[in-house]
């Protein structure tokens, strides 16, 4: 009843808003039907340039002149009401949508019935709380689709049952009808009998938007070029390319080609009010934001998220504002801004518990870690209770899919193989009726040898493949065990030389000369070289212990890893070294300096370059180091007096070839090996003549 009083409050405030405004000149039409069938052309027109407001108006003065039973154009300007009404209000969309289904009824037309059923199941299937309704018209329109001979119909027909298969996950079928419609519908447009050649766009979009839903983003590139061939004057449909296109390139790891559609799509923006435009931009910053979460970069994601939070509170659904929240708070989780994370998680829950099992696996497990984080444990729990046989039923599905997959591949190939004995026997029969059956019995039997030695032969080719690939992996895998334990042999015997050496040489000179120190002199020697073989042996427990870890492959363990700890760690273990040349240190790191990285090589690396600066320094001077954070850049530096060493230096020695250089250069070139393991970059600058400072940039 509220549908039907908000209806007519809308026809009669269009009768006086008739009156304020510009109708079209309609004199030169002489009867009735060409004055309707002047408005119809019109409203096609602003339907295809989304002038929604002017469509409601015009369509209402067509109903106004209507003449009483003439149930075609009742439905026809019903319909362009009911499409007017769906971006701004649904209640008012399904009402003249279904007084236009009840007018083609009555007419008993079968294009107006189709189309009109065709416009209620996608209203009906997106919408909440409509599936009875759009389960009994998806059944009438099957039985029309089997029942009719024509193929425009058909075209039609199809298009819609394949989108309401894929909301019911058949995308299989889904792919099955769309094809079939537009391959009728693009022969239909080359014979004249469908003039208007945006009439495949909206498959042609189904198509590439499913292929980008499977991940697939080739073919989504593919057929969403395809539908911009077709496009001509809709910008409804260009606005839906431009994202289609964002989201494909985007799926193909090219952000570059992405970011030129996502351009295009916002300068749609300017001086325009459909919310379906800034419902796109939204999506399409959400999917950079997904992109750049997913390849490590929240900094680069969060330009995005704050655009999408500029539009979604006025543009965005209630659905679209959940994945907002959503990705906006998985953004914070990236950057460790658990307060800010969690409300946003928490309000993003009951809208994707509704959006599928793997986005609520993934919202589950953002949560669990955002409680931890803060402290709430027995939140995290919780969390975790939820996520972890959500988890597992999704591994499980997984599999059966998997199996499935397989299954149906080895049915297909069992299909396949029946058929083509049917056509070998069909052959026989052929030349049986010909040939005499002596004849085609030594053919058959010659043939059949044939295909058994060339099917023997081809399988014993295969398996000596499958050996031969075998064995050369078997022997890439050995020669990376050999390289790796090399260079694990190199690290350690490097890093390990000059602590072992001092202490050695402090023992032989307390040795040799037991008399040369007093009493004093020797607490205080003896509790250096104590400190210095703790601090030795814990080192080399760490090497060895990373060293286990590094046996089958030579490759980065990222964890969060103190900074400041780290430098006091390599200072100790150099300090007889140190206290050799009566240096001093000034370690300027700040506490609890936090960097994502492997802590052994960058300790490794730390550990080369502060050897090398106690090498250079002179005799009573001082090693600084000290931590750079600004908007550009992140560092490390270490910084010497003594003879200088340069950029130019480096890289000649980290170009020299390994093979017979002996010792000499292998801390510089472990040092360029390990640095670029872990994406940091290494250069040395002499600020001064006598001054040497080396730069680890973050």
């Amino acid at each position: 009843m509220k549908i039907l009083l908000r209806a007519v409050i809308f026809l009669v405030f269009s009768t006086f808003t008739l009156r304020a405004q510009d109708l079209p000149d309609l004199s030169r039409y002489k009867t009735t039907t060409q004055k309707l069938e002047a408005l119809a052309d019109i409203c096609d027109s602003l339907n295809r340039t989304e002038g929604f407001e002017r469509e409601k108006v015009i369509a209402g003065y067509a109903l106004k002149m209507v003449p009483a039973k003439n149930w075609y154009y009742l439905s026809l300007f019903n319909f362009n009401l009911g499409i007017a009404w769906e971006s701004s209000n649904s209640d008012s969309s399904f009402y003249f949508h279904e007084k236009s289904l009840e007018y083609a009824r009555k007419a008993n037309h079968a294009r107006r019935i189709n189309i009109s059923l065709e416009r209620l199941l996608f209203n009906y299937t997106n919408t909440a709380g409509k599936k009875r309704q759009s389960d009994a018209i998806f059944k009438e329109m099957l039985t029309v689709m089997d029942s009719t001979s024509d193929e425009l119909v058909k075209a039609s027909l199809a298009a819609t049952i394949g989108n309401y298969y894929s909301m019911q996950g058949a995308y299989e079928t889904q792919i099955k009808y769309l094809l079939k419609a537009i391959v009728i519908k693009k022969k239909l447009i080359a014979n004249g009998r469908i003039k208007d050649r945006e009439a495949v766009v909206i498959d042609l979009m189904n198509l590439a938007e499913l292929y980008i839903g499977m991940s697939q983003g080739e073919k989504g590139v593919m057929y969403s070029k395809e539908a911009r061939n077709y496009i001509t004057v809709t910008h409804h449909y260009r606005n839906h390319y431009y994202k289609d296109m964002t989201d494909a390139y985007l799926l193909l790891k090219q952000p570059a080609n992405a970011q030129i559609y996502f351009d295009s799509l916002t300068s749609m923006l300017a001086g325009n009010t459909v919310a379906t435009r800034r419902s796109n931009v939204i999506a399409a910053d959400l999917a950079f934001a997904d992109y750049y979460l997913g390849n490590n970069q929240p900094d680069s994601a969060m330009r995005y998220v704050r655009e999408a939070n500029e539009l979604a509170p006025k543009w965005a659904s209630e659905f679209l504002k959940s994945q907002v929240d959503y990705i906006t708070g998985t953004a914070y989780l990236a950057r460790r801004e658990y307060t800010k994370a969690l409300p946003l998680l928490e309000a993003s829950e009951p809208l994707c518990q509704e959006s599928g099992r793997d986005v609520y696996a993934g919202l589950l497990q953002a949560l669990a870690r955002c409680y931890a984080a803060t402290g709430q444990w027995q939140k995290a729990y919780t969390s975790y209770e939820k996520y972890a046989p959500l988890r597992d039923s999704l591994y499980i599905e997984s599999a059966k899919k998997s199996i499935a997959d397989a299954e149906a591949q080895y049915q297909n190939q069992e299909k396949q193989q029946q058929i083509e004995i049917k056509n070998i026997q069909i052959d026989d029969a052929r030349k049986q009726r010909i040939w005499l059956t002596a004849g085609i019995a030594l053919m058959a039997l010659s043939l059949a040898l044939l295909g058994i030695i060339y099917r023997n032969k081809k399988k014993n080719a295969e398996l000596l493949d499958t050996k031969n690939q075998q064995l050369n992996k078997l022997i890439e895998d050995l020669e990376e065990a050999n390289r790796t334990k090399a260079k694990l042999f190199s690290i350690i015997s490097h890093d390990l030389r000059s602590p072992i050496s001092q202490v050695y040489q402090f023992l032989k000179l307390q040795q040799l000369n037991p008399n040369l120190l007093n009493e004093t002199q020797k607490a205080e020697l003896s509790e250096k070289i104590q400190t210095a073989t703790g601090s030795l042996l814990e080192t080399m427990e760490d090497l060895l212990l990373w060293s286990k870890t590094q046996m089958n492959q030579f490759r980065a363990d990222t964890q969060p890893v103190d900074l400041a700890q780290l430098t006091q760690q390599c200072v100790r273990l150099l300090q007889l070294n140190i206290e050799a040349k009566q240096l001093s240190v000034q370690n300027l790191v700040p506490e609890k300096t936090i960097l994502d990285t492997d802590p052994y090589y960058l300790q490794a690396i730390l550990r080369n370059l502060l050897q090398n600066a106690i090498k250079a320094s002179d005799e009573n001077s001082t090693i600084r180091i000290e931590w750079t954070d600004n908007l550009l850049s992140k560092s490390l530096s270490i910084e010497n007096s003594g003879t200088p060493f340069s950029q130019e230096a480096y890289l000649s020695i980290i170009s020299q070839s390994e093979n017979g250089q002996g010792l000499n250069g292998l801390g510089l070139r472990l040092i360029d090996e390990l640095s670029s393991k872990i994406g940091l970059q290494i250069h040395f600058e002499n600020p001064k003549r006598e001054l040497t400072r080396a730069v680890i940039t973050v």
